[in-house]
């Protein structure tokens, strides 16, 4: 060991100790607890598990695969599914899961089943031993021939840690509504969606008791307020007494720890970033993604290998144009990162949104299977593969109508054949996953490398840096929750507990209807666009948040975000509505706690659902007459059919350009 690195890391030891031989000098006096910063790393990681556990449980349920979502269960988990009681413990779990099944595990011929799980609110206990979460879910139902459904509600979790693995101990949803593809949701069904299946007696009545749709009903929530939904809340950790040789181990340890969460993080925002991109046809920013030797497999098409042949395809699906939509949203990650943080593969999935107005409006969804490479210190996409699950439109609804497959192009031939030949729904939904169980299967890399790299010349310094990367992380994962609870908050007309969320004199901008000042203002302004306080009984007006892109500054104190929307609005017999669109941000901390500073809904499309955004688009609403916005709106412009060229508030994650809509 240098001469030079001994001494320091002896301060190091004296830093966390707290009290040694000898007084502490100034440069050590406030260094930071690295027993603390190794909870906080902790508490990060266990965010992410819990995460991935909800997202593999809604894989595993387009699946019906039964046995692994039992297996991700502690073994006094209860289940409850809307008014069907609560089931408590595996194997009456297993009974409930399989007489949904009807009987089996798997989908049955020609089903869909699409669990989509967006929108998580985690919250870590003290002791890091339990969480709570609130998911939305999404869902896609279907019987080719038969029946197509809408089904949507939010989920309120609970998960525990045993022997250092999360699993599923309390899975509740509530229903919002399930209806029939054709009216949507001005519509209802008029018998139960598992009526044609003999569900087993429940071991305990519904803890929480609701009408179906029409009726509405408030779930509870499990955080209230700004301060409830930080991610973290770690317990206070002692300062250790550590041997110069420990302390190095431990730093060593911690870099590799925060390394691989933030390697996480950037390939959430390259993936996420892709998608914004297709949005918008930005196919030379789309290819500067990619490594060199990068692949692209969409659908049946075969693989084009190297960055230049990705371009090429990407060209030939087509310039941006007025009167096209091309939502292509990204949801639903499962990361798994290299030890040696230079390699990774990701689980996405993506619900598209796509047509030509007065032709067809395009539903889709696919799965993703992708590889990442880092390559000079920058995450590339090395391997996208797009699985086709199932595209059908609107007008006639995936009962009746579902898109084949796509197969190579003879004006585009690929380099490569189909890495595989299958047909999507109604066909054998056949996309892989790279991942086993969390609960009982191994990981796809080791969880750490057999030598943690050595500690830097300086640990004292190491540590200053680690704790601020430590916050950043932290105040990424908080402002998410913000974003998402706030959602939730609109789902429900909780105009106190929305406008709580925002900075005293934080701004609201939605779709044209001009700026809104304050949060009495904003919370007024939220009443005249969608009625008063309370919950509208026969209404629904759901904001679906998802795919967020989120910078935090140097100093901690601001944040912007990119988040986009899925709108779902309508009263019953009356009107049904559907539309998306894309927020950027800002937020602000105060006094330790996250709100929002700018709310700015930029409307993609919003149309009349029965004629679907083909036929039936709406322009934005602009001002308000009934009460007049503080500010005109700060950007002009009109949603579908018209083409946005709306702003990001970040470049290009791999070139570091800005986006350039004329390239």
């Amino acid at each position: 060991m240098s001469h030079r690195v001994m001494p320091a890391l002896l301060a190091l030891a004296a830093a966390s100790a707290g009290t040694v031989a000898g007084a502490q000098t100034p440069q050590t006096q406030d260094a930071p607890n690295i027993a603390q910063l190794e909870q906080q790393a902790t508490q990060l990681a266990d965010i992410q598990a819990v995460k991935r556990l909800q997202r593999a449980y809604g894989y595993y349920l387009d699946r019906s695969d039964w046995d692994n979502i039992v297996d991700l269960l502690t073994d006094d988990a209860t289940l409850e599914y809307g008014p069907a009681g609560v089931f408590v413990g595996k194997a009456h779990a297993r009974a409930l899961l399989y007489a949904i099944g009807y009987g089996k595990a798997g989908l049955r011929p020609q089903q869909l089943r699409e669990h989509v799980q967006l929108q998580p609110v985690i919250t870590i206990a003290p002791d890091g031993q339990s969480a709570q979460g609130r998911w939305r879910a999404i869902v896609l139902l279907g019987q080719f021939h038969e029946y197509a459904r809408w089904q949507t509600g939010p989920y309120e979790c609970e998960y525990r840690k045993e022997h250092g693995v999360w699993k599923i101990s309390k899975l509740h949803w509530v229903e919002t509504f399930t209806v029939p593809v054709a009216g949507g949701w001005k519509t209802r069904m008029t018998q139960s969606n598992v009526a044609d299946r003999r569900l087993p007696a429940p071991d305990r009545p519904s803890s929480f008791v609701y009408d179906p749709w029409p009726a509405v009903s408030l779930p509870p929530y499990h955080y209230a307020g700004p301060d409830a939904i930080q991610p973290l809340n770690p317990a206070p950790a002692p300062r250790l007494k550590l041997s110069a040789a420990e302390a190095a181990r431990r730093i060593g340890k911690l870099k590799w720890q925060v390394d691989r969460l933030d390697d996480q993080r950037q390939i959430e925002i390259l993936q996420r970033t892709y998608g914004y991109y297709v949005d918008k046809n930005l196919w030379q920013q789309i290819a500067d993604l990619y490594t060199e030797d990068g692949t692209l497999e969409i659908g049946g098409r075969g693989v084009f290998v190297g960055r230049a042949r990705v371009l090429q395809y990407l060209k030939w699906l087509g310039k941006p144009e007025e009167g096209k939509l091309y939502d292509h949203t990204q949801l639903q990650p499962i990361i798994d990162v290299a030890p040696d943080g230079l390699s990774a593969k990701g689980r996405w999935r993506a619900l598209i949104f796509t047509g030509g107005l007065n032709a067809t409006s395009v539903i889709g969804d696919c799965i993703y299977e992708n590889e990442y490479r880092k390559v000079n210190g920058v995450w590339r996409i090395a391997k996208l593969h797009a699985y086709f699950e199932m595209y059908s439109n609107l007008e006639q609804g995936w009962a009746q109508f579902a898109q084949p497959n796509t197969h190579p192009e003879k004006t585009l031939p690929p380099d490569l054949p189909p890495t595989s030949v299958y047909e999507m729904y109604p066909g054998t939904l056949v996309a892989p996953l790279h991942y086993q169980n969390p609960v009982t299967g191994k990981p796809v890399y080791p969880a750490m490398p057999q030598a943690i790299p050595a500690a830097v010349s300086d640990p004292n310094a190491e540590l200053v840096a680690l704790s601020r990367r430590l916050m950043r992380l932290q105040d990424t994962e908080a402002v998410e929750n913000l974003q998402n609870a706030y959602g939730f908050y609109l789902d429900k007309w909780q105009w106190d507990s929305a406008t709580a969320l925002f900075a005293e004199g934080g701004t609201l901008e939605l779709a044209q209807r001009g700026v809104y000042v304050g949060r009495a203002r904003i919370r007024a302004s939220l009443e005249d666009a969608f009625g008063p306080q309370g919950l509208h009984q026969g209404e629904v007006s759901d904001h679906a948040f998802y795919q967020p892109v989120i910078h935090i500054a140097d100093d901690g104190l601001t944040a912007k975000a990119r988040v986009r929307e899925l709108s779902i609005l309508g009263k019953y017999g009356v009107e049904a509505y559907i539309g998306g669109g894309t927020r950027e941000n800002e937020y602000v901390k105060e006094h330790g706690v996250w709100r929002i500073k700018s709310d700015h809904l930029y409307l993609t499309y919003l149309a009349q659902y029965e004629k679907g955004w083909a036929h039936g688009a709406l322009p934005a609403p602009g001002p308000s007459k009934t009460l007049p916005p503080d500010r005109p709106p700060s950007v002009d412009y009109q949603p579908f059919p018209a083409f946005q060229e709306l702003p990001f508030h970040y470049p290009n994650p791999v070139s570091g350009k800005p986006v350039d809509f004329q390239m």
